[in-house]
């Protein structure tokens, strides 16, 4: 069943870390105010916690540290960068801006990177393989493209909605996210279609989905189709209709890339948990 704990847990950990490390970039755009990194460090911390919590029953626990345990490491990495959302929290709440701006950027990036971390050891503990074979490198490829598609997409559309109260704002910010998501979901695909050949090759089931033949075929042709082909295209028109300065058009657009990506992502990490097929 896709609502499997560990499903919301990696795509809570893989949004929080992809969109905490893409915000870091904002930090160019003087236009993108105070209220929006509030708005994403309190989402972002709440999202940390939610993964923390739904990654339990896979086996992360808090033991006594010890050095080369993935599940161990895992989870003090997550707790780490929670406790940087925390503290980036507090800045942006009770510091003036002008002074913590200059602060909170680091602390973002590196909480970010914490992040990052727990979501590489998280994919291998899941994977419960350490090998760095071709499938293995190719995995942890793929799980950090995802991470940066699920952040681009949600800071994307987020950001989107500035312009329907100010339609003034400049439009550097959106373009970037929207390159950004549109360059995620071109790698997707690319990853995801070389994944298709290799799984064709070694999981005999595999092919019998794609033919649906058998019941996850409708978790395979719902990857395929509305997570990576439709987010794809509507990425593309996201950021054609940037181009074009049509800010409405583009975050209703983003409105529907966020559903498609999200419902891709939950079912490959559903394909990835529970059956060891990676898409």
């Amino acid at each position: 069943m896709i609502f499997h704990p560990n499903v919301f847990g990696l795509l809570l950990l893989q949004t929080t870390a992809g969109g905490c490390f893409l915000m870091t970039f904002l930090y160019r755009y003087p236009s993108v105010n105070r209220s929006f990194y509030r708005l994403h460090g309190l989402l972002f911390l709440l999202f940390a916690g939610g993964a923390l919590f739904a990654l339990g029953p896979s086996g992360l626990r808090i033991p006594a540290f010890h050095p080369g345990r993935l599940d161990q490491l895992t989870v003090y990495l997550v707790m780490l960068g929670t406790g940087g959302l925390l503290a980036y929290n507090v800045l942006l709440n009770f510091i003036s801006w002008d002074r913590g701006r200059s602060i909170s950027r680091p602390l973002l990036n590196l909480s970010a990177i914490l992040l990052l971390g727990a979501t590489g050891t998280a994919t291998l503990f899941l994977n419960a393989s350490l090998s760095l074979s071709a499938s293995g490198i190719l995995l942890l490829m793929s799980m950090f493209i995802s991470t940066f598609l699920l952040g681009a997409v949600l800071l994307a559309m987020n950001w989107g909605h500035f312009y329907l109260t100010n339609p003034t704002l400049p439009i550097e910010p959106l373009a970037f996210l929207s390159r950004t998501l549109l360059g995620c979901a071109g790698l997707t695909a690319l990853t995801s279609g070389i994944m298709t050949g290799l799984n064709w090759k070694e999981h005999p089931g595999f092919a019998e989905g794609l033919l649906l033949e058998s019941f996850q075929g409708l978790y395979l042709w719902g990857r395929l189709l509305i997570g990576v082909i439709g987010g794809l295209v509507i990425s593309y028109l996201a950021y054609k209709t940037v181009r074009m300065h049509s800010t409405q058009a583009a975050t209703g657009l983003l409105y529907v890339a966020l559903l498609m990506i999200l419902f891709g992502e939950a079912f490959s990490r559903f394909l990835f948990l529970n059956l060891g097929i990676l898409i």
